[in-house]
């Protein structure tokens, strides 16, 4: 069996990376396509099949007509994996999945699977709301989600798998994704911890670092998962990075609302996720509710879920979960 996964960017990727790692374990053979300016995430695909590369439509909370003409030049490009054969494709829901999936199916009536957010529990996201009524198999998290997708497929919560043994080297590690949250590193900034290791995204560090020299600042990553597997306790958004931390490594989790976020997450949908992965919920950070969160956050366990990567594998293998 071959299959071609389009992996997206951020957590879209993650969630490809995920269902690709286990379908290779079934012996599934794989094409992943990339959007091209991601080279960063080559490195870990490449293990898992061949890379290839195309226009990303949409930048994050673009505008439509801006991007207007990439999309048609990734139309475009999607014309090229008509050379490929393929028994599925496996799109994680980004604006990036749109177009390859759609030439594909229209020409050649491929069978396309996706896969819902994790995060979007009570409401539709963009590019999975298009891609089902493309005709593609609708993978969900959770048993609520089936009110938007009636004939969806429940797997379970859908995270990376652990590639390093969880341990802990005493540090609070915060990331918030690409957009950053400055007020929760305002708030960091003002405790008392011994260390912290602090992933600011479009934020710039350097403001911080002074403040904090013997903490570890960093705009990007590679690799998050070697800092998430020795920390004490993450901070961080709703999405996939959340569920890998609380699921695969095991890790005590605060999972925070920001304003900035607020463009990308319902309150509501948040404070779900968190109740879910028995996680501490923090809006409006200030020192002491920060403080607060972490401590909370220490004492709840970790929930228990089927793996949602393992069960989609099976699934698009078999047909079912058998």
């Amino acid at each position: 069996m071959r299959g071609l996964i389009i992996a997206g960017y951020g957590g879209h990727a993650g969630y490809a990376y995920a269902v690709a790692y286990e379908l290779i374990k079934l012996g599934v053979e794989l094409d992943i396509l990339l959007p091209r300016g991601y080279d960063y995430l080559a490195d870990r695909f490449r293990k898992l099949g061949e890379v290839y590369y195309a226009t990303l439509p949409r930048k994050p909370l673009e505008p439509f007509y801006r991007g207007l003409h990439r999309w048609i030049k990734a139309l475009i490009e999607s014309l090229k994996l008509l050379r490929g054969k393929y028994d599925f494709v496996f799109a994680s829901g980004s604006n990036f999945s749109i177009p390859a999936s759609t030439t594909l199916k229209i020409l050649r009536n491929q069978r396309i699977y996706t896969l819902e957010a994790v995060d979007h529990i009570y409401t539709k996201s963009k590019a999975v709301n298009a891609l089902s009524k493309l005709g593609a198999v609708v993978f969900l998290h959770w048993e609520e989600q089936l009110k938007m997708y009636p004939d969806g497929v429940v797997a379970g919560p859908v995270y990376e798998p652990a590639l390093y043994e969880p341990r802990n080297e005493g540090y609070v590690l915060v990331t918030t994704g690409t957009l950053g949250a400055r007020e929760v590193f305002d708030a960091l900034v003002q405790l008392e911890l011994e260390k912290a290791v602090v992933q600011t995204g479009d934020v710039e560090p350097e403001q911080y670092f002074e403040r904090k020299p013997q903490w570890v600042f960093f705009k990007y990553t590679s690799d998050l998962y070697k800092w998430i597997a020795g920390a004490d306790v993450v901070v961080t958004h709703p999405g996939v990075t959340a569920a890998t931390a609380r699921l695969a490594y095991g890790k005590p989790l605060v999972l925070v609302y920001t304003k900035r976020h607020s463009k990308l997450f319902i309150r509501e949908e948040v404070k779900a996720l968190a109740s879910k992965l028995n996680a501490a919920y923090l809006e409006e950070p200030t020192p002491d509710k920060l403080y607060e969160a972490l401590e909370k956050a220490r004492r709840l366990v970790k929930p228990r879920y089927k793996v949602g990567s393992l069960e989609i594998a099976k699934y698009i293998v078999h047909g079912d979960f058998n």
